[in-house]
């Protein structure tokens, strides 16, 4: 303490006032707002002025912190009011800080609504005035418009954060960064606790967007699998034609979300004993294992994932860009619908160099295809990639740029026509293939029939603009790749390497990028004599057993490698909602086409919630109230012409839903019992898991399951065409009381299919056995007869 003066804001509030005034009688208060030096005066005088204007009242609050000089018996004491000895100190007033002239020029107040001077102080020692010719601040303004205004008239100088951001194109100032952010507010609320409290938060959701609930379950069915006698070499990367042609097809279906399907009969499938098998309990769907997984850097994403590798992928960086995109009209023929096909395509302007067009009015002629004696590129993916995707325009995974490693690649979106504005909204730069109106409430069978029918009537147009450039025919490259919208990250697995992540001993895996397995399975020798090929579904149950035949000839799922040259007179049901690719691919095997199976690869399916068959949810054409008791399986049928409730659903998805339900009325023989199954001729449907389906197919030199000694519980006719014939049936053997169900599309070409087969010879029928799907005559429905062998 100097001259009794203190600068301290902490009140000594216990000491107590000294009985013998020092100084003279206190000034008014208001002298401390007018300032503590009002004229010119000497250094004496103004000492006297500062020290006379802090009355008594004011010394009691502005005193100094104890200090070793001042805390003992010979301190001196600060002199207070005569006469205040006995009398309790007054309420302390506001802490002061004395300043020098020329600091409160600069920081005090200004009378008539003035600005004080420190408006003129730069925010922050890292920005710079952009211009002395700035207008000053704007009085009373608030914390945006003080944002605002500084944001306006300054300029960063290099350690700034904001320093080198681009200027907005439209207004011409400084851009401020998209995920950068200012927490501002008085002192002492809790800044410090608000923002590590976000930063908590923020840490705890960009974990979780690295993270992904993959599906860990082990296949199925694998007891009854058939053994390959063929030997194959561990270490062989690329599967040879010879060997894969000698093995035995296995027709057992492993994909563990087949679980609840019908078995497929095989010959070992007989000799399982009935007791061995459960009656599952009716209704409780079982939930599927999840794992928890991080992404790596060649994960497919959602539009939630932004990153500046792939923010050109992904946005469009104006308004303009958006309607760069163009629509193209595809029109071909279908001998499978039997009419003229028009297909759609938005094309953005980035994408237009995968098409060709025609010189005259820009007309989209066809899909640039490469040649098979193309050398391998590393920075390049022969196939074009096909994704259909329905109710998932934000949480599908079509965002490939990280799987394919930022090389350029031919990806196409196929929608629904109804949904094409929303996946247009959240995918601008990708193309999109928008199927036909009348194939909005179809399921996924008919999107995967018109991307094969596209791409083979595409195949062909190429066929003919390549050859007038002298490459042959047979040299163009005709392999598409069809993936779910749900593929999240592949992997390579090895017996022999060991790594960090082992998941056996002597099992090790690697994360790769999509674009090094599709190079590599493109890479195969002979690939085009191959039919199918894919990749094993990803499990933490891998063991080094399954990993020891490299190469299975066997069902592939979800992502397959397609020779659509191959497979011309093979066809997807553009009706089915389920199980698709089960059908398709026995109708593959059965035509005498080799489907191939890489052991080494495995393919990760991300848990999505949303989208799917999931969203269509059966309820009455007609709603009478809004609680309405739920629809039962067995409700989706009735007799027709009768007063049964009538369903907003389509009839196919309708007669799907009730097959796998009510084989307990229809097959009562074939339950639990597999050594008589179901005949099904030409399709595989699922009609529950207690019932086995023996495909056979009616196609002359097909490849079909020896069932001589087999006596069938039931017979399964699906909208059976002219190959399917009376001399066909005579051939098989049923069981006394086996059952029959026969399926077409109106009551009249059921009754021709009832006389065109002879199936009243052996079978008997009544007139109540004759039923439809729940649905109104408008929505044309699905009519079915069921039967009895005599």
């Amino acid at each position: 303490m100097e001259n009794g003066v203190s600068s301290s804001s902490t009140a000594a509030k216990s000491q107590k006032p000294p009985p013998t005034p020092s100084f003279r009688s206190p000034v008014p208060s208001a002298g401390l707002d007018e300032g503590l030096s009002a004229g010119p005066a000497g250094p004496g005088e103004l000492l006297k002025q500062e020290c006379d204007s802090l009355g008594p009242p004011l010394a009691s609050s502005t005193t100094a912190k104890p200090s070793p000089s001042s805390s003992g018996p010979g301190a001196l004491p600060w002199p207070g009011p005569p006469g205040r000895a006995g009398r309790p100190p007054q309420a302390a007033l506001p802490p002061v800080v004395i300043l020098s002239k020329a600091a409160y020029s600069l920081l005090g107040a200004r009378r008539g609504g003035k600005l004080p001077a420190a408006a003129a102080l730069l925010p922050h020692p890292d920005v710079a005035w952009a211009s002395p010719l700035r207008p000053p601040p704007p009085a009373h303004a608030g914390p945006e418009e003080q944002s605002l205004y500084y944001r306006r008239w300054t300029a960063t100088r290099p350690h700034h954060a904001d320093h080198g951001n681009p200027p907005d194109p439209a207004s011409g100032a400084r851009a401020c960064h998209p995920r950068r952010l200012l927490l501002s507010g008085p002192p002492p609320v809790g800044k410090t606790g608000s923002y590590l409290q976000f930063l908590r938060l923020l840490f705890r959701m960009l974990i979780r967007l690295l993270e992904v609930d993959v599906y860990d379950e082990a296949e199925i069915n694998t007891d009854r699998s058939e053994s390959s006698e063929v030997s194959q070499s561990e270490g062989e990367p690329w599967p040879d034609i010879e060997s894969v042609s000698k093995m035995p097809f296995d027709v057992s279906v492993h994909d563990p979300k087949y679980r609840s399907m019908s078995l497929v009969y095989t010959e070992k499938l007989a000799a399982v004993k009935q007791e061995a098998i459960k009656e599952p309990k009716a209704e409780e769907p079982r939930k599927r294992e999840t794992m928890s997984m991080m992404l790596t850097k060649y994960a497919a994403y959602n539009t939630f994932h932004h990153c500046e590798q792939c923010h050109q992928y992904m946005d469009f960086t104006s308004a303009s860009q958006m309607s760069d995109a163009t629509l193209h009209a595809f029109t071909f023929s279908s001998s499978m619908l039997g009419e003229e096909v028009q297909l759609y395509f938005i094309i953005p302007k980035s994408k237009e160099s995968h098409f060709v067009f025609s010189k005259q009015g820009k007309h989209l002629e066809s899909m640039r295809l490469p040649l098979v004696s193309d050398k391998q590129n590393l920075n390049v993916v022969k196939s074009p990639i096909f994704t259909p995707s329905s109710g998932r325009h934000e949480h599908g995974l079509l965002n490939l740029f990280h799987a394919m490693e930022g090389i350029s690649h031919l990806h196409l979106l196929v929608v629904k026509e109804y949904e094409m504005p929303l996946y247009r909204k959240y995918w601008p730069n990708h193309i999109m293939l928008v199927l036909p109106g009348m194939f909005n409430n179809a399921g996924v069978g008919a999107a995967r029939f018109l991307i094969k029918e596209l791409s083979y009537h595409n195949l062909e147009l190429e066929r003919n603009r390549l050859e007038e450039l002298g490459v042959k025919r047979e040299c163009v490259w005709p392999f598409i790749v069809v993936m779910d919208d749900s593929c999240v990250l592949w992997n390579i697995h090895s017996v022999q390497e060991q790594t960090s992540q082992p998941m056996e001993t002597g099992v090790s895996s690697k994360n790769v990028s999509l674009k090094s397995v599709l190079q590599h399975m493109e890479a195969t020798p002979k690939i085009v004599h191959y039919a199918i090929l894919g990749i094993q579904k990803w499990s933490s149950r891998l063991t080094s057993r399954s990993l020891k035949v490299p190469f299975s000839r066997c069902h592939v799922h979800d992502f397959i490698l397609l020779n659509i040259d191959l497979t011309q007179n093979v066809q997807y049901d553009f009706n089915r909602y389920f199980c698709e690719d089960v059908d398709f691919n026995l109708r593959t095997n059965s035509s005498g086409l080799l489907i191939c199976r890489f052991n080494n690869f495995s393919l990760m399916k991300k848990h999505v919630q949303v989208g799917g068959q999931r969203d269509f949810i059966i309820k009455p054409k007609i709603m009478v109230s809004e609680s309405m008791a739920p629809i039962l399986p067995l409700q989706y049928v009735c007799a027709p012409d009768s007063e049964h409730t009538l369903l907003a659903a389509p009839a196919q998805f309708l007669l799907e839903k009730f097959l796998q339900h009510a084989s307990y009325k229809l097959f009562p023989k074939a339950i639990r019992n597999f050594r008589s199954p179901v005949l099904a001729i030409d399709c595989y449907l699922n009609i529950g898991p207690e019932v086995a389906v023996c495909y056979i197919s009616s196609r002359p030199h097909s490849s079909n399951v020896n069932c001589e000694a087999v006596c069938f519980g039931g017979l399964l006719l699906y909208l059976c065409d002219s190959f399917v014939g009376a001399d066909l049936l005579k051939k098989f053997k049923f069981l006394k009381g086996a059952t029959l169900c026969v399926i077409c599309q109106d009551r009249s070409s059921l009754r021709q299919t009832i006389v065109r087969l002879e199936l009243e010879d052996e079978w008997q029928f009544r007139l109540r056995d004759e039923f439809q799907t729940a649905n109104s005559s408008d929505d044309k429905p699905l009519y079915f007869l069921t039967g009895r062998h005599v």
